[in-house]
């Protein structure tokens, strides 16, 4: 398979998904998308890619990865295109419902599953530009 083979892919998930199938690559994504993460060598039972993809998928992807080194630190994207269009646009529906319910900004982040910078941000683009107040420029 090639890269062409997986073109709503991200190229690191379409490489999963080329060593051990696109389930594993998903798989990967929603159990670690956007964090930077260890692939290792020598895998152990706890080891949270087992966890994700099974002990023989886990063993293809690490064994590519970590071919003669003990480790691989990897950023694993959030997944296929158009998902963190998709996240923002679920995080901005449930702030938005939070907001209209009157909940506080810790409210408001355990509510969406965010933190609360998040919820200042989103408090500050909602509040948009002041329409009276005058040009500095």
């Amino acid at each position: 398979m090639t890269r062409a083979s997986w073109p709503e892919l991200p190229p690191l998930l379409a490489e999963i998904a080329e060593v051990a199938g696109i389930d594993a690559a998903l798989a990967i994504a929603e159990a670690k998308g956007g964090q930077q993460v260890f692939v290792v060598a020598h895998l152990r039972p706890d080891n949270w890619l087992i966890g994700a993809v099974g002990i023989e998928k886990a063993r293809l992807i690490s064994d590519h990865f970590c071919s003669g080194r003990l480790r691989q630190k990897l950023t694993i994207p959030l997944g296929p295109v158009g998902s963190y269009q998709a996240l923002r646009r679920r995080t901005n529906r449930a702030l938005e419902e939070a907001a209209s319910r009157g909940e506080s900004a810790n409210q408001m982040a355990a509510t969406a599953g965010v933190t609360t910078r998040t919820v200042h941000r989103f408090r500050s683009r909602r509040r948009g530009h002041n329409t009276n107040q005058l040009k500095l420029f």
